[in-house]
């Protein structure tokens, strides 16, 4: 089961935070003031761009690194609207919580391959960054992946990855079905350290929490103003935050 949840009606609201609460995932209350994305005004966090980013890097040698897709990588905020609004009708359910606990939905967004998500332009600088020092890019999304995919495979849309970002062939995803695993309380943990991450991006809180679990670094990435997912509060947990980073 993936985070989004759609804002567009109160009763959606609720049905998708019966369906978080259904999973035993481990909340943590924010630390620090932070902002969100859509806010007016933005608080003072500790903002990174990609160049300080590279320098930070200096000297260390290439290293695997992982990042979140939806928000993150890519605008897909449209595949969940899409089942959201027509999924009685398509089978996948009523309303995001049955929606989003369907594997015919989840098997219809994998067959999509996200050919028709967009590229963030923040991640495209901070990909090819991270390319030019040598590093492998690995991604780990909170979705449910295919029933006939195997899992941290070259699924479709890491193939449509590959494209968007000018990515080995080899590069795969991994499915957390956002639910924590191998003891870990956090869902991407055990994900980012079965890959030997030493890095990873992502716009949720559970992607800073988990790399935070791990013991790696953690940098968030804004969310989409128009994302159909709720705003995380950025740099509520004192996590460094990459500027410009909600397109």
């Amino acid at each position: 089961m993936k985070k989004h949840f759609k804002l567009l009606t109160l009763a959606a609201l609720c049905a998708t935070a019966v369906s978080a609460t259904a999973i035993a995932k481990h909340k943590v209350p924010y630390t620090n003031p932070g902002f969100y994305t859509n806010a007016p005004t933005q608080v003072a966090v500790h903002f990174v761009d990609v160049e300080g980013i590279k320098k930070s890097l200096e000297g260390k040698a290439p290293m695997t690194v992982s990042f979140d897709i939806d928000d993150t990588v890519v605008l897909s905020s449209q595949y969940f609207h899409y089942g959201f609004t027509f999924g009685e009708e398509l089978g996948f359910g009523k309303g995001p919580k049955e929606v989003l606990h369907s594997q015919k939905f989840w098997d219809y967004v994998a067959e999509q391959g996200d050919q028709h998500s967009i590229p963030k332009q923040s991640a495209k600088d901070l990909i090819k960054m991270h390319k030019e020092r040598g590093d492998k890019i690995v991604f780990v999304t909170g979705r449910t992946g295919h029933s006939k995919d195997k899992n941290g495979t070259v699924t479709k849309t890491a193939k449509t990855l590959q494209k968007y970002f000018d990515l080995p062939a080899d590069t795969v995803v991994w499915y957390t079905n956002d639910t924590p695993a191998d003891g870990f309380k956090q869902v991407k943990s055990a994900y980012i350290k079965k890959t030997g991450s030493q890095l990873h991006y992502g716009d949720s809180d559970d992607d800073i929490l988990s790399a935070r679990e791990v013991g790696i670094r953690g940098i968030r990435v804004q969310r989409s103003y128009s994302s159909t997912n709720p705003q995380k509060l950025n740099g509520g947990y004192g996590e460094e935050v990459l500027v410009n980073s909600a397109w």
